[in-house]
């Protein structure tokens, strides 16, 4: 009978702790695992932010042999042979200044370009898409079908270009307008004094605009009509040039250049022919001391006033829109209004950071049946489409892409064999064919700048910074990689 019992008993336990010894064995291994990591402090290592950057000079070669696979173009017209232009037609080469120093009024030799170059070239805010890099993603962020072709074609151009230089560094003819304007093409290419393949051609033009700058900061004459408008582009080259390689000889090039600039405008905020201080101002004029004085702003330059100064031109650009229709007037209230000078004052405004007021947006909704066509083109039309594809580009959206398919195919298609282009004014008939006789130079920079709208500045209606260059924050952990 005990027996008995005591094994029914014995049975009875063995059954109730076969499963509850099992849950209890997992209850106290979970408990000493979770008393395991939970008795652990965890260090968390500091958040690093890697940027690699690439080195400024761009390997064009690799990019040719890229392009070079591409399919062939379609519907690529026959390359247009630049017309026979006579010397005495053509505009009178610009010389300096009267007041031109016998000597050079900045050391060449502080002009070295191993030393005094930043390295690696960081380019941020504006100037971003400048790099390999920053010009791939913008081309197809922006660029469409047509980015491709748009590329090869600006290589090409740089490539004439190059062969082009005069051996002082300059172009012809209007050395100091035209050698301002080739120096803007490679530098919105990123190409700097030193790039591979084009550092001789930038450094040579750099170092001809300052041996043509006077002891009073003028880059040619300014009392005749091309003297603001080579004085302007000159300015506004010298200024990017700084901005990208930061070379310090430089600076005081670009702040006397500017003082010029600051100087000649009118006290209502325009610019005129010789900086004169009449009541004419001119829309035309003042859009090359804009785009100068904001380059300048932004690469730090520290000449009192510059911030007022581009304000001042807001004023001036605001009372020269016609309310009625939305452009903007050539000159005066009875001046001629086209989508030429409104593509100007629309551009402008957009620069200054005014893409939102009321003259803004009533330019570019005056510029929506604006056109690009070869055929039948615009009284300078080279000249206009540089205004109107920047001022849609900076507009985006559907204006953008529906402008973008118009100009990118008529370009492309209209560059001449050789690199270069001819002026579409050579398809008009007497004084309207007149920008023809600025030559291919002139041409072909304004229709590579033009090209080049995808990365020579990023859209201003993305956020950008707009305050001049400083140093970088020290709270950032940047780690260069070249």
């Amino acid at each position: 009978m005990n027996l008995n019992f005591d094994w029914r008993v014995r049975k009875m336990i063995d059954h109730i702790w076969g499963p509850t010894g099992s849950i209890i064995l997992h209850i106290v291994v979970i408990f000493v695992l979770l008393r395991f990591f939970t008795g652990t402090t965890i260090e968390r290592t500091p958040e690093v932010e890697v940027v690699i950057m690439e080195p400024d000079a761009t390997d064009l070669e690799d990019f040719q042999k890229e392009i070079d696979k591409l399919e062939e173009l379609p519907d690529v017209v026959d390359p247009v042979t630049p017309p026979e232009v006579s010397l005495m037609e053509a505009p009178p080469d610009v010389q300096p200044s009267a007041f031109a120093s016998s000597e050079p009024t900045v050391d060449f030799a502080a002009l070295d370009v191993q030393n005094d170059i930043q390295s690696p070239l960081v380019m941020k805010g504006l100037f971003q898409g400048r790099s390999a890099g920053g010009r791939a993603a913008a081309l197809k962020n922006y660029g469409g079908q047509w980015g491709q072709y748009t590329e090869m074609a600006v290589v090409k151009a740089l490539e004439w270009l190059k062969k082009k230089q005069n051996p002082d560094g300059s172009w012809s003819p209007n050395k100091t307008a035209m050698t301002g304007l080739a120096l803007l093409t490679y530098l919105a290419h990123g190409e700097t004094t030193s790039s591979e393949k084009y550092g001789q051609t930038v450094e040579k033009a750099i170092r001809y605009l300052i041996s043509q700058q006077d002891a009073e900061g003028r880059f040619c004459k300014t009392d005749d009509q091309p003297g603001p408008y080579a004085h302007g582009i000159a300015s506004y080259a010298i200024s990017e040039a700084y901005g990208l390689t930061r070379i310090p000889s430089l600076k005081p090039v670009m702040e006397k250049a500017i003082q010029i600039i600051l100087n000649g405008q009118q006290p209502k905020g325009g610019w005129n022919y010789n900086y004169s201080k009449g009541a004419r101002r001119d829309t035309s004029v003042a859009g090359w001391q804009i785009q100068a004085l904001k380059s300048a702003y932004i690469a730090g330059a520290e000449n009192p006033g510059i911030k007022e100064a581009m304000e001042k031109a807001v004023a001036d650009l605001k009372s020269a829109s016609d309310p009625e229709t939305g452009r903007f007037r050539y000159t005066d209230q009875s001046g001629h209004k086209t989508d030429s000078i409104t593509g100007i004052g629309v551009l402008c405004l957009q620069l200054l950071g005014h893409a939102m007021d009321k003259e803004c947006r009533q330019g570019l909704q005056a510029l929506v049946g604006a056109n690009c066509d070869w055929d039948k083109p615009y009284e300078w039309p080279m000249y206009a489409w540089y205004y109107i594809t920047q001022a849609k580009f900076h507009q985006g959206g559907q204006t953008w892409s529906g402008w973008n398919s118009k100009f990118a195919r008529v370009y492309v298609k209209n560059q001449n064999e050789d690199g270069s282009w001819t002026s579409a004014g050579a398809n008009l008939s007497g004084d309207n064919g007149k920008e023809v006789n600025l030559g291919p130079v002139y041409s072909t920079t304004l229709a590579a700048l033009t090209l080049q709208v995808y990365y020579r500045f990023l859209p201003t209606y993305k956020p950008i910074a707009v305050e001049p260059v400083s140093q970088v924050d020290t709270n950032d952990v940047v780690v260069e990689i070249l």
